[in-house]
C-alpha cells in the first residue's frame, strides 16, 4: 500500500516540479511527500531486516518485537530530527544561518513538522543502501553511521541549493554552494550518523537493499532534474554521480548476498 501511493505520488509530483510547478492550491502536497518519503523507507527497512542462521520459527517469534523496535526508533528519529532542526534554526549552529517557510507544512517552533519525516526517510534510505562489512552489534553501527553520513551529505548537495531556491527554507547571507554554507553539510554529516545510531543494528537483505537504491536514485533524479530547472548544473552533475555511486555500491554488496533477491 505505502509502496504504491508513494510511487504515484512521486511520478504526479515529478511531473509538477519538473514541467509545471505546483498550484498554490496543492502546496501541502510537498510536506505529505516527505511524510510518504520517510514511510515508505522505514517500512522497506523493516520489512528488509535478514535473519541467518535462523529457523523460520525463531523468526517469526522475534520478528514482531525487531520490527516494533525499528518503528520505536523511527520516531525516536523523528523527535531527534526536529530536536535537530530546532537548534539550528534558533541558534544558527550546526547548519548555518536560516529559517523555513511554510512550503513544507505547519511550524512547530519554527520548523515544519514534517521535518522529522525527512529525517527518517534520509536516515533510514542510507542504512537501506549501506554495506554491512559482514559485522553485528555496535560494530555494524559504527560501521553503518559512517556511511550514513556520507549518502546523506551526498543527497543534501542535490536537495539544499534546489530548496533554498524553490523557497522551501531560506539561508541568510551568501557564499557557499549556492548559496548554501559549507557548515550545513557538516551538521548534516553529524546529524545523519548520529540518528542513524537510534536504528537497530540488523543486516538488511538483498531486495530491500536493492529497493533502497532505487528509492534513493529516484530522489537524486529528481532533485537533480529540477536543479537544471533552477540553473544548477552543478548539483545535476552530483545528482548523476550519486546515482552511479549508488548502484556501483549496490553491485559490490550483491557478493554478500544476505537474504534472497
Amino acid at each position: 500500500m505505502i509502496r504504491a501511493l508513494f510511487w504515484i505520488w512521486y511520478g504526479v509530483g515529478a511531473l509538477l516540479l519538473i514541467w509545471f510547478g505546483i498550484p498554490e492550491s496543492l502546496s501541502f502536497s510537498n510536506g505529505l511527500f516527505l511524510v510518504f518519503y520517510g514511510a515508505y523507507a522505514a517500512h522497506l527497512l523493516s520489512s528488509g531486516q535478514a535473519w541467518p542462521f535462523m529457523s523460520d520459527w525463531s523468526v517469526i517469534s522475534i520478528e514482531r518485537r525487531r520490527k516494533l523496535s525499528m518503528w520505536r526508533a523511527a520516531g525516536l528519529i523523528w523527535m531527534g530530527g526536529m530536536a535537530v532542526e530546532w537548534v539550528g534554526v534558533h541558534s544558527g549552529r550546526l547548519f548555518g544561518e536560516y529559517h523555513y517557510s511554510t512550503v513544507l507544512g505547519p511550524l512547530l517552533f519554527g520548523v515544519p513538522v514534517t521535518l522529522g519525516f525527512a529525517w527518517i526517510a534520509v536516515v533510514c534510505n542510507a542504512v537501506l543502501i549501506s554495506y554491512d562489512f559482514g559485522q553485528r552489534g555496535l560494530l555494524l553501527r559504527l560501521l553503518r553511521a559512517v556511511q550514513v553520513g556520507f549518502w546523506t551529505v551526498l543527497l543534501d548537495l542535490v536537495l539544499d541549493p534546489v530548496a533554498h531556491a524553490r523557497n522551501f527554507w531560506h539561508w541568510e547571507g551568501g557564499g557557499g554552494f549556492y548559496q548554501v554554507p559549507w557548515s550545513n553539510f557538516g551538521g548534516w554529516l553529524i546529524a545523519g550518523a548520529a540518528l542513524s545510531m537510534l536504528l537497530p543494528a540488523v543486516p538488511v537483505t538483498c531486495l530491500a537493499a536493492r529497493r533502497g537504491t532505487r528509492l534513493y536514485q529516484a530522489i537524486l533524479i529528481l532533485f537533480g532534474l529540477i536543479s537544471l530547472t533552477e540553473g544548477l548544473p552543478a548539483c545535476a552533475v552530483i545528482a548523476g554521480l550519486g546515482t552511479a555511486l549508488a548502484e556501483g555500491s549496490l553491485r559490490y554488496a550483491g557478493s554478500r548476498q544476505v537474504g534472497k533477491l
